[in-house]
């Protein structure tokens, strides 16, 4: 139920930023839905990973809340006795971050720039329906289009060129290739340039006119590091390929060791308060996670090898797990 809320709280924050870049024309609005899904699977491994730590130190800290942890350890119980069931759940939990961070995650990437390609390369008037103003991406043309009684399509044409605009009314539109562009050829229309003057506009009448809307090299999806496959990291030898095979194999790892982490954060007796455990906690998840990131940029920028940039955090994590153990023990 942790990884369901925080899923809805991720789905949450996508969905509006999705709303703000498709009302801004970023993205075409009937893809909106699309992209939800894919940045969904993107957000995953990270709510997974979260969702298991913060599951199981609400578990241990409500059998502490019910005296059931007093009752097992007075029993007899060793404390490491419980790691047994933790991690067979740890291990399922790092098994499934690690297939979502190597195949599924780079997978919606890809979807997702061939979509962004895809939708860059859209001709502006293709989704214009009569009677609405269509605004292109960019937000220097404008196309409102009406049918004729002759089957023909009269156009509205507002364009933004060096602050000056363009105002050209046709009578009909025909769209078609040329030169790896897209054109639209107006017929039988006027054109009003903008003057140097205020309210100043020269007026010209054309038989037919041509407009260059887009050219087709954004057609050509431009996938990022997060996209990459991994026969491509294995067989790279870059340092931002290794840096990005770090990262991706950091979240499973993580995983493993934030639930070793939550038994000794979880445990305190009845009467104690829980609120300075959950602060740590935060304050753990934060801090590792930030810091896997500062190791993916170190190994980028080489300042380190790729097994100490890999291996760097989770030490660092596990040297914090055994710390919180001697410390509980103490106490106990």
């Amino acid at each position: 139920m942790t990884a369901f809320g925080l899923l809805a709280v991720a789905l949450t924050v996508l969905v509006v930023r999705l709303v703000g870049e498709a009302a801004t024309g970023d993205i075409p609005a009937d893809l909106v839905w699309t992209f939800l899904g894919l940045s969904t699977i993107g957000q995953l491994p990270m709510v997974l990973v979260l969702g298991g730590f913060a599951g199981v130190l609400l578990t241990i800290q409500r059998l502490a809340r019910d005296s059931e942890w007093v009752v097992w350890r007075a029993s007899g119980m060793a404390r490491w006795r419980f790691y047994d069931p933790l991690m067979a759940f740890a291990f399922s939990l790092a098994a499934g971050v690690l297939w979502l961070t190597l195949w599924v995650s780079p997978w919606a990437e890809r979807q997702k720039a061939e979509l962004e390609a895809s939708a860059a390369a859209r001709d502006e008037t293709q989704s214009v329906a009569p009677g609405v103003f269509r605004e292109s991406g960019d937000g220097r043309r404008v196309f409102f289009v009406t049918p004729g009684k002759d089957g023909t399509q009269q156009v509205f044409a507002r364009l933004q060129r060096e602050g000056r605009t363009t105002v050209v009314l046709a009578a009909d539109a025909e769209l078609f290739q040329r030169e790896g562009a897209q054109w639209v050829r107006l017929r039988d229309g006027r054109r009003y340039d903008e003057g140097d003057a205020p309210l100043a506009f020269r007026v010209e009448r054309f038989a037919w006119q041509e407009l260059r809307l887009r050219a087709s090299s954004s057609e050509v999806p431009k996938f990022k590091m997060k996209a990459a496959p991994l026969a491509q990291l294995l067989l790279a030898a870059g340092r931002v390929e290794r840096a990005e095979l770090a990262r991706r194999l950091g979240l499973p790892l993580a995983a493993v060791l934030l639930v070793l982490m939550a038994l000794p954060l979880g445990e305190a007796g009845p009467r104690t308060s829980k609120g300075y455990a959950l602060v740590l906690a935060v304050l753990i998840f934060v801090a590792y996670t930030n810091f896997i990131s500062v190791s993916y940029g170190w190994i980028a920028r080489g300042r380190l090898g790729f097994w100490e940039g890999l291996a760097l955090p989770h030490a660092m994590a596990l040297l914090a797990w055994i710390g919180l153990m001697r410390w509980r023990s103490r106490r106990g």
